[in-house]
């Protein structure tokens, strides 16, 4: 796993100044290469010892090794004047890709696909920008014949997890893994026997405390938060790769020929 990944991974561990000296590094890691550790303090409003204890939490030896780890791994690839916009939005998408790719486990993608398949009701649960995602899965997954439901009110979540069983399957989507009606919701529909699934940016978040597999995806917010980007797309990479190892089944892949020749003959 490369070091921002590791940084992610270990970010709801971190004490507010790490977290400070984490946010900077996410954002700015091709900056690091060309600053001392005095400097990178004054821009995090941290210590030169605090950098340095971040550093070891992270696996490396001290602050120089942080930097030669970073120099390593982060892309030089530099968005000129002309390229604008259309560069950089290149660039943020393909970064958030790849650092979802490293951070995705493929065995918790196996499973969730078994449960899935075996599951009597699928509910999603996701609030704001991840009901939406919530909602695309819910299409995805109906259209392969699955009995599914995206609910993304606070007071329907709660009853639907009331009164859920051992046979159905329960999604909560919070990239922040601190939307507070999801974690109450899973960890009611988990009390009442359903199989509990998150998908998160972070490992050490609340969700997680009440799910049975959980999917990590990166957060784009480290690629660059200044601008509005699409908040869900990891989740929706995620969601993608779900998809196509469900319709390798091909009892899954005719369902989802049928539903698009009923739209088409419909047309």
């Amino acid at each position: 796993m490369d070091i921002l990944c590791e940084i992610q991974r270990k970010y709801n561990d971190f004490s507010d100044k790490e977290k400070a000296i984490a946010d900077y590094i996410m954002q700015y890691a091709d900056k690091i290469k060309n600053i001392n550790i005095t400097d990178l303090a004054k821009e995090t409003g941290t210590s030169g010892a605090t950098i340095t204890r971040f550093a070891k939490k992270i696996d490396c030896d001290n602050f120089v090794d942080m930097k030669i780890k970073l120099g390593s791994n982060k892309s030089d690839t530099h968005i000129t004047e002309e390229d604008g916009i259309f560069s950089f939005v290149y660039q943020y998408y393909n970064e958030v890709i790849e650092r979802t790719k490293a951070l995705i486990d493929k065995d918790s993608i196996l499973k969730i696909v078994r449960e899935i398949k075996k599951a009597r009701n699928i509910y999603i649960y996701g609030v704001g920008s991840s009901g939406l995602t919530g909602e695309e899965m819910m299409k995805r997954l109906m259209r392969m014949g699955f009995s599914v439901h995206c609910i993304s009110d606070s007071h329907m979540m709660i009853i639907n997890s009331s009164i859920v069983s051992e046979k159905d399957l329960v999604i909560g989507i919070s990239i922040s893994g601190e939307t507070e009606e999801i974690n109450q919701s899973l960890k009611i529909s988990r009390k009442n026997g359903a199989k509990t699934v998150s998908i998160t940016s972070f490992e050490g978040s609340s969700i997680n405390k009440h799910a049975d597999i959980m999917l990590i995806v990166y957060n784009p917010k480290f690629v660059d938060k200044s601008r509005f980007v699409n908040s869900q797309f990891s989740a929706m990479y995620l969601i993608d790769l779900i998809s196509i190892v469900l319709l390798e089944d091909n009892d899954l892949s005719n369902k989802m020929q049928t539903t698009i020749n009923a739209i088409i003959n419909n047309q």
